[in-house]
């Protein structure tokens, strides 16, 4: 991997400030890297130091998307049982072998193949490839095209009465499409031991842009481990397109293996980057989308890093690293902090969690300190009564219940100096278990677990006390999001109110996160006093729905 160093690429947009300034890489100069695994389906060429997506000419848009088959004689006896020639997906897989391909029987004219590009894209060529290969036995022996913006209008674009060729290759007017669809007109018309009509592979091909492309920059050297910033980028896009750019860090001048993974993608420019830090060398990508038929441009890419420190170095633990699952338990959050002269110090420690966790101590060295909790979406914000200016143990003592097989805790400090250039902590790895990570032990029996509601009776009459009851259970055994809901029913079963209607996978609606009743219905009118009945109901794919039903009283 070439590098850089920063005479050579950097915009010094402060050149007099002094050294510890934050400092700006700008770059307008995009050079394809030798390292075709981050750079790929991007166009550097046609336009000038500019990135914009490749066209479709040379390449299968129709490759590892989608498709759906509609028989034209749906009786199973006219369906193929070929162990091989079963899914009908080996026709889009890139492959044409024994184990690739498609079969049509005998007396299945009329089939239709409906492939979605899963984009708008302007198509003109299709191409069928047989199998066996070149066999025209097997070849389909007529044949229509038809392109369209969905499954139900379509327009025909090509016909071929009678093909006599093994593989097909019709060009025709370009149109603007994301389904193509191949309908099988006519098969080998021999009344004893006909032939069946074999695809090994269905390809698609077109004048417009590539849905998706990437573009990978050189290394960039700051010349010494820096605190990273935000990133923002100049770029053109046109409705149905948009850019996101990723980075990662490292501290040496070739990417390997103690560097950080990508980081999420920012899509927002002046974003920040979810890398480790402080690090000397960084590498950005910009990943280029577009869903209809024009492509994004790409024409300027700026980072910021300020080369003073929060802390020289950061490093997150959690203690105990293994707990039983669904048992509430006590946690210490361990960050051991080194500070050196261009370290500002510590003012705030956030914890990346959706996790709804309780914070009861916060300790310096052992010594406990005052301390201030927001919790906020995605995030716990601790704020320290003073700056942590010295190397120190910070200790964050929390309670939660585990309802995962593994939860993880990331981290990032601030400091009041800089608020807007936080530091991420870092970690350590044994295992491959991070540091910061938990282990749950143990296997849920049930989906819902724990329901309950407090308290219980509530008097929803505006005395601020009791005024509200909180529904609060957790959800296990669930990784794909499933339909969850809370409704409220009264004793003679209709409903009055729904409290949630949502998808969720495994969570944990407590604490903050429990779910409120305020005593209305769904009319925001309060309801008479006495018995009601709420029922927890997760809908779980396949199989019965997971349900609880309990009683919840109001009072007056």
């Amino acid at each position: 991997m070439k590098y850089y160093p920063v005479a050579l690429i950097l915009a010094l947009i402060l050149a007099n400030a002094p050294a510890d300034a934050q400092i700006t890489f700008s770059d307008t100069n995009f050079v394809a890297l030798q390292d075709t695994s981050i750079t790929r389906d991007v166009d550097l060429t046609t336009i000038s130091n500019k990135v914009i997506l490749q066209t479709g000419t040379n390449v299968d848009l129709a490759l590892n998307k989608f498709l759906f088959v509609r028989y034209g004689n749906p009786d199973p006896a006219k369906i193929s049982t070929h162990p091989t020639a079963l899914n009908p997906f080996t026709m889009i897989d890139g492959k044409v072998s024994a184990t690739s391909f498609f079969e049509l029987p005998p007396g299945q004219e009329g089939t239709m193949i409906f492939i979605d590009l899963q984009a708008k894209r302007v198509v003109n060529r299709v191409v069928t490839r047989v199998f066996p290969s070149n066999s025209v036995n097997f070849r389909v022996r007529g044949y229509s095209i038809f392109v369209g913006l969905d499954t139900l209008s379509y327009t025909k674009v090509k016909q071929v009465v009678d093909n006599p060729n093994a593989n097909t290759n019709d060009f025709f007017d370009p149109e603007t499409a994301r389904y193509v669809i191949f309908r099988v007109d006519k098969q080998d018309p021999s009344l004893t031991n006909a032939f069946s009509t074999t695809f090994g592979e269905i390809e698609v091909y077109g004048v417009g842009y590539l849905q998706q492309g990437t573009y990978g920059a050189r290394v960039l050297d700051a010349g010494t481990p820096v605190n990273w910033g935000r990133a923002s980028w100049r770029a053109q896009t046109p409705p149905g397109t948009t850019i996101g750019v990723q980075a990662r860090t490292g501290d040496t001048r070739d990417v390997g293996t103690s560097w950080s993974d990508w980081s999420n993608e920012v899509t927002t420019r002046n974003s920040l980057f979810s890398v480790f830090e402080p690090r000397r060398y960084i590498q950005y990508r910009v990943n280029l989308y577009t869903s209809s038929v024009e492509t994004p441009r790409l024409d300027e890419v700026t980072i910021t890093y300020d080369t003073l420190l929060v802390a020289k170095s950061t490093v997150a633990k959690i203690l105990p690293q293994t707990a039983q699952i669904l048992k509430e338990s006590e946690f210490d959050y361990q960050v051991n902090i080194e500070l050196d002269a261009r370290s500002t110090g510590v003012d705030t420690l956030v914890l990346f969690t959706n996790v709804p966790l309780v914070v009861t101590g916060v300790s310096v060295n052992d010594l406990n300190i005052p301390f201030r909790v927001k919790n906020l979406v995605g995030q716990i914000v601790i704020g320290f009564g003073n700056t942590i200016n010295f190397s120190a143990a910070i200790n964050v003592r929390f309670r939660f219940t585990p309802f995962l097989d593994q939860t993880s805790f990331p981290s990032e400090v601030i400091s009041k100096s800089n608020p807007l250039n936080p530091q991420r902590v870092g970690n350590t790895v044994t295992g491959n278990l991070a540091s910061w990570t938990l282990n749950a032990t143990g296997v849920p029996e049930q989906v819902i677990v724990s329901a309950k509601a407090d308290p219980n009776p509530f008097t929803p009459n505006g005395d601020g006390r009791n005024d509200e009851t909180f529904i609060s259970f957790f959800v296990s055994n669930l990784i794909v999001e499933r339909p969850a809901s809370i409704k409220i029913y009264d004793v003679s079963g209709r409903l009055v109110r729904t409290l949630l209607d949502v998808k969720t996978t495994a969570q944990a609606f407590v604490e903050q996160n429990a779910i409120r009743w305020d005593g209305r219905n769904d009319n925001n009118r309060l309801l008479p006093p006495g018995l009601y009945i709420y029922q927890i109901l997760v809908d779980i794919d396949g199989l019965s729905p997971a349900v609880v039903t309990k009683t919840v009283s109001i009072a007056y």
